[in-house]
């Protein structure tokens, strides 16, 4: 695996990546981490997680990895990956994820997550462990008005999207438990520079969670 430590990019063997997780008590995967922000959040809030944050284009998390690599006196954080790779091409060596995020989805992982054909959904489900959480958040401004990404997909709300959204999510072996509007104060524990962006842009920021467990 390509694992992206700041300027650097070295390979992380799967002898290495099991060595690593069987430090920690779970593992968490952020898809599409943009410039990592999130999983920095939540392995300096989480020290006995190892947190992986992945993305197919490196330079947008450089700065954030090469933090992480540092040691722990210069605020690096030993339990904190990032690796370069895209979510339609996963590599074989990630596997057991016990909790997976995707927030926030733009251009093909946005498709990806509302392909009612299930393809993407059905390979990230692949990585992880039977029984693992899932927790995606859609950006809803991306219907107003729609993105070329949505296509003909209508906006979702927490109905559609356990009526609709549900049934597709199923088939891909993702098992949607709940669907619900964010408050403010949870966009903000997100802790993502997209979302802070995007609220300052805008009078209020409407985002819906989806939530539930890989089958």
């Amino acid at each position: 695996m390509r694992r992206v430590t700041g300027k650097q990019v070295v390979d992380l063997t799967a002898e290495q990546f099991t060595e690593l997780r069987a430090q920690y008590t779970s593992v968490l995967l952020d898809v599409g981490t943009g410039d990592g922000k999130h999983p920095l959040h939540l392995a300096r809030k989480h020290p006995d997680q190892l947190v992986i944050g992945l993305d197919a284009a490196p330079d947008n998390f450089r700065k954030t990895a090469g933090k992480a690599a540092a040691k722990p006196a210069k605020g690096g954080l030993a339990n904190l990956v990032y690796l370069w790779h895209a979510a339609e091409a996963l590599p074989p060596e990630l596997r057991d994820i016990d909790e997976l995020h995707v927030l926030m989805p733009w251009g093909s992982l946005l498709r990806g997550v509302l392909d009612t054909e299930g393809a993407m959904l059905r390979q990230l489900a692949a990585c992880c462990r039977p029984g693992a959480d899932f927790l995606v958040t859609l950006n809803l401004h991306a219907w107003r008005p729609p993105v070329p990404e949505v296509g003909e997909t209508a906006e979702p709300t927490p109905e559609s999207a356990t009526e609709v959204l549900a049934k597709a999510y199923a088939t891909a072996g993702w098992q949607l438990e709940a669907a619900a509007y964010l408050t403010p104060e949870e966009i903000a524990e997100l802790s993502t520079s997209w979302t802070r962006r995007l609220n300052s842009s805008r009078d209020q920021l409407d985002v819906l969670a989806l939530r539930g467990k890989i089958a």
